[in-house]
């Protein structure tokens, strides 16, 4: 399963997370006084954010690691890269001369041989009878009856170097130099995707994070729930509160104990994401405190992002370089249209060497060098198809130019931006906790003298239950805006 798959389950579990805490909206503070005022020394939205960290436990930093090493995703684009290097391989043995050489044992046919003279042998005989010498007419004799052998085995060795100026020069040069842009193009690829598995481990970590305190949220609200119950309870059997308090009292604590189930659903759900991206079965726990402030955001404008991102993003550096290589391919396409022009040199040692008459039983060496024009009607047919096709991948790799240069833009409007108003929420989130936490804090105390009834301290635990809410989703959302700027940027976030 490819890795984007698994972002529709992180959208998932962060809309269970929301749907849970809103079913707990007027319940108690969670995390005992940690979400409460204390003093200047410290705010109450760090003091919350703190209490998830774990010592020890697993960093986004460890989660992208783990991740980006074994990523299917990964390794799929890594294999494209060992394509370009064979392609590249490949077309690079196009360049240089072609060397053949061959062994070869071979069993002959025998074949009627005839001899130096041919004719009537009476006629040949008297002609020699006619000869007054003696060793002469033996010599005539020997001459007259020999015939040349009939060899039936051969053994040779060939030798053949062929080199085409047309393949080499027109065919494979541009292919050779197609191959390197596709090896070039393949690195930025496997850039680009390393860059947004990195992004996707790295929000699947701080969904993970998001629903771990809604978890403790939500349980911290069913606690209090329960002991503002007694109390009530209490309060109505002395007298002091109404029973209709009591009842919606229990009404809220029944809808704490439904947003705590749909909160762990999201929970269980974000932390089987991230437990797959790492491939791990190892339970996961928060090691990264998300009080810490958020640094390494880019400073540079909208428009100076932009043009960064249009300069350095490696896919689309990727595209800019299949494009070049394509127009390579389209070069060496057009090549193979034309007549081939070819050198041919072969040498032969055999025994017998069919070129050596008589034929004898030894090795003999010979060569050949020759100049070959050929053409095929049917090559140049085929090339000047394959040549419309390159046409048309090239007319779509300038369309993907544009489609990725409009997405790349509303990506850096989304990061910039986003990054502003994570930012501005992470301010008015602290300073809303304070205000609410406070708030809680003293209609409590006016509930236990009567000034205010439940109704009054049931919105105002609603308001600090949804300032923690706040607290936590602004400290996550400007994390992974922070990564989704630099992703955007092309910079691994």
């Amino acid at each position: 399963m490819r890795i984007q798959q698994y972002r529709g389950f992180v959208g998932f579990a962060g809309a269970l997370f929301f749907v849970g805490l809103a079913g707990a909206q007027g319940q108690a503070p969670p995390g005992g006084e940690a979400w409460l005022p204390a003093g200047d020394e410290d705010d109450a939205a760090a003091r919350g954010l703190r209490s998830l960290y774990v010592p020890d436990g697993l960093t986004s930093e460890q989660a992208v690691e783990q991740v980006m090493r074994t990523s299917p995703d990964v390794q799929w684009t890594r294999a494209l890269l060992l394509d370009a290097k064979g392609g590249a391989l490949q077309a690079m043995s196009g360049l240089v001369p072609r060397l053949e050489l061959i062994g070869r044992a071979t069993k002959l046919s025998p074949v009627q041989t005839a001899g130096i003279t041919g004719g009537d042998s009476g006629q040949i005989e008297d002609l020699v009878n006619a000869v007054a010498d003696p060793p002469a007419q033996e010599l005539w004799r020997g001459l007259t009856s020999f015939q040349f052998p009939s060899l039936t085995s051969q053994y040779a060795t060939d030798a053949t170097l062929i080199y085409s100026f047309t393949g080499s020069l027109a065919e494979a040069l541009p292919a050779y130099r197609a191959a390197r842009k596709n090896k070039k193009a393949a690195e930025q690829q496997v850039a680009a995707e390393l860059n947004n598995v990195a992004f996707d481990a790295r929000r699947a970590y701080y969904e993970f994070a998001r629903a771990k305190a809604g978890v403790g949220v939500a349980e911290s609200a069913v606690e209090a729930a329960e002991a503002q119950r007694k109390e009530t309870g209490a309060m109505v059997s002395a007298g002091a509160a109404a029973r209709v308090d009591l009842m919606r009292v229990e009404a809220q604590l029944e809808a704490a104990n439904v947003a705590l189930e749909r909160a762990k659903l999201g929970f269980q759900v974000t932390q089987r994401v991230l437990q797959t991206l790492m491939h791990t079965d190892v339970v996961p726990t928060l090691g990264e405190d998300l009080s810490e402030p958020v640094t390494g955001i880019p400073t540079e404008t909208e428009e100076e992002l932009r043009e960064r991102a249009l300069r350095d993003r490696p896919d689309l550096r990727a595209l800019y370089t299949y494009i070049e290589a394509t127009r390579h391919q389209l070069k060496s396409a057009n090549g193979g249209r034309v007549p081939d022009l070819l050198v041919r040199g072969s040498a032969q040692y055999s025994n017998p060497n069919l070129r050596v008459v008589p034929q004898q039983e030894r090795f003999e060496g010979t060569w050949e060098v020759s100049a070959v024009i050929r053409w095929a009607p049917n090559d140049t047919i085929e090339a000047h198809g394959r040549s419309k096709q390159l046409q048309g991948a090239l007319q779509r790799a300038y369309a993907d130019v544009i489609s990725l240069g409009d997405a790349i833009r509303v990506e850096i409007a989304e990061g910039y931006h986003g990054v502003l108003a994570a930012n501005a929420a992470m301010k008015s989130a602290r300073l809303g906790l304070t205000a609410a936490g406070e708030g809680y804090r003293v209609k409590r105390e006016q509930l236990q003298v009567g000034i205010v009834n439940t109704t009054d301290l049931l919105q105002a635990q609603t308001d600090f239950i949804r300032a923690q809410v706040d607290v936590v989703d602004s400290a996550v959302g400007l994390r992974i805006a922070k990564a989704q700027l630099l992703r955007a940027i092309g910079v691994r976030p």
